[in-house]
């Protein structure tokens, strides 16, 4: 008959034993089939018991000769065998789990069993009960690698494997996407390198405002010398007594001069006040994740820790400042409720910049985190919110959080009426943006400014406020071309200058200054008021005339 015995505590412990017989006995003794270890087992008598199969049935009987026999925990003389009983050989003696088995069964162990016996065997082992689980499994997997099926064994090598695998897998992409993510990061401190080509430090901004100065003061002695050479041409002829058609050629030139001066003055005068600066500042986030990227960490300086390249370190790790871009253009009010215009490339400067252009295509999206407006004479700024942008010119409507106390609006000219080549125009803007402001200021303000501030944009510009020291620059030109869609015009201009308005001698808006045209001789390009009419219409907006 075929049966199969499971040690649950005792020397065999964990132990399955089959047998196909009709007689075997229990003990310490040698003559024994089923021996226990003498030293673990002391209270095993070296014949104990035995079992044997009468009838087809089988039966066990105590040999101890001390009623140390046990059946499913009650001593027993002499008993029949069912599937599953419960056997100890003496008192606190090892116990063992009897069952049979199907004559035409395999020699292994079936999966119930083996969870039940492992069950048995955990119980009975003494330990923490939140370490169970884990015994029960190592007891399960031991019963199953050496009684269960070949296919039970597969089944159990696929559950130990899969995980492994998988976390080999994960392990794998894991660490591709450590590489990718510093290969992008890399890519991202490069491109962060070219986005921040505005990010000075103080020696560089203390020679940019130097240079600024220097122009400005050009700029001034050409004007003076032009005077001056007009003035000693009229003196000239006077005393060489030309005739008065080139007298009064002369007059009329230096009286245009003196009369542009006198009308650029004028509106700066009636205007300036609703001409600010916009401040803008933009960074990155993880389009699929939405961690923002960051710096590495600043040197003593509070400068952004470069690699041997010179590139900025970035991350999107870690809790250090996310990298912000700042940059600066001009605004101005149309109305007096704070409808504010200016060009759409200075709102969203991702889209012109190639840089930028390479971030978004790197996995990236763009994170708008500063916009606001400094009015001349006003200590604090107005943050902007976006209300209409333009699909097809370079302009936005924005709205400051209030409206403005004492800004001055433009007048914006009919959208109707022509502009004609060679009239007169003045830009005011902010070229240069810091560097020009503090070049405009005495020497000893703008480095009291630097020593205090430094180069931190946010600060600079707040101070410069609160400070009132925010003063749009007035230039003058005349227009040099028109077409439907853009104004050209001769008017000196730098970075800085974009969204600036262009007026006309009465003071109306007829353009606003969108670029400069360094290749063909500083030539600036302005787009057509007809073009902010039907923004404004589209955003259900409509300023005085």
């Amino acid at each position: 008959m075929k049966m199969m015995l499971y040690h649950l505590s005792g020397s065999l412990r964990g132990r399955t034993q089959y047998l196909d017989t009709d007689f075997v006995r229990f003990g310490i003794g040698d003559s024994c089939g089923i021996v226990f270890d003498a030293s673990t087992d002391a209270m095993v008598c070296p014949v104990h018991a035995e079992i044997a199969v009468e009838d087809h049935a089988p039966v066990i009987r105590d040999r101890s000769g001390r009623n140390a026999l046990f059946v499913n925990g009650q001593p027993c003389a002499e008993s029949p065998l069912k599937d599953g009983d419960l056997l100890q050989f003496g008192e606190d003696g090892p116990l063992v789990r009897f069952r049979l088995m199907p004559e035409e069964a395999p020699p292994t162990k079936p999966f119930r069993h083996i969870v039940a016996d492992s069950r048995d065997i955990v119980v009975r082992t003494p330990h923490a009960r939140y370490m169970s689980p884990l015994y029960l499994a190592r007891h399960v997997l031991a019963d199953v690698a050496r009684y269960g099926s070949p296919v039970l064994k597969l089944f159990a090598a696929t559950l130990v494997l899969a995980p492994l695998v998988i976390i080999a897998v994960l392990g794998v992409a894991l660490y591709q996407h450590h590489l990718a993510a510093k290969a992008s990061e890399r890519r991202m401190a490069e491109l962060v390198s070219q986005l921040e080509t505005g990010r000075l430090t103080r020696v560089e901004l203390e020679q940019r405002i130097e240079q600024e100065r220097r122009s400005v003061t050009e700029l001034e002695r050409q004007r003076e010398e032009l005077v001056g050479k007009l003035s000693a041409a009229v003196r000239e002829q006077e005393a060489a007594r030309r005739t008065r058609a080139e007298m009064e050629a002369v007059r009329r030139q230096l009286g245009e001069l003196e009369s542009a001066q006198r009308f650029a003055e004028d509106i700066v005068r009636r205007f300036e006040r609703g001409v600010g600066f916009l401040q803008g500042g933009y960074g990155f986030r993880e389009k699929d994740s939405g961690r923002l990227l960051r710096y590495r960490g600043f040197d003593e300086h509070g400068n952004p820790l470069l690699d041997e390249k010179g590139n900025t370190l970035v991350t999107v790790e870690g809790t250090a400042p996310p990298v912000v871009i700042y940059y600066g253009g001009t605004a101005f009010l149309v109305d007096s409720r704070g409808t504010v215009l200016t060009n759409r490339h200075l709102v969203r400067m991702w889209e012109s910049f190639e840089p930028a252009q390479e971030a978004l295509q790197a996995g990236y999206e763009p994170d708008l985190r500063v916009l606001r407006i400094f009015f001349p004479g006003m200590a604090e700024p107005y943050n902007l919110e976006v209300v209409e942008v333009s699909d097809r010119a370079d302009l936005v409507v924005l709205r400051t959080s209030q409206a403005p106390a004492d800004g001055t609006p433009l007048p914006l000219a009919p959208a109707q009426e022509g502009v004609r080549e060679g009239e007169p125009v003045v830009v005011l803007s902010y070229p240069g943006t810091f560097d020009g402001m503090l070049a405009r200021l005495s020497k000893p303000v703008s480095e009291e400014l630097m020593q205090v501030v430094g180069t931190d944009a946010l600060k600079l510009a707040e101070t410069l406020a609160q400070r009132r020291l925010i003063r749009p620059l007035v230039t003058q030109g005349h227009v040099a071309g028109v077409s439907p869609d853009v104004i050209a015009f001769e008017a000196g201009s730098a970075g800085g200058s974009s969204g600036g308005p262009v007026l006309d001698r009465t003071g109306r808006v007829i353009a606003v200054n969108q670029a400069v045209l360094r290749r063909v001789g500083g030539v600036n390009v302005g787009l057509p008021v007809r073009l902010v009419w039907e923004l404004l219409g589209r955003a259900g907006l409509a300023p005085p005339r």
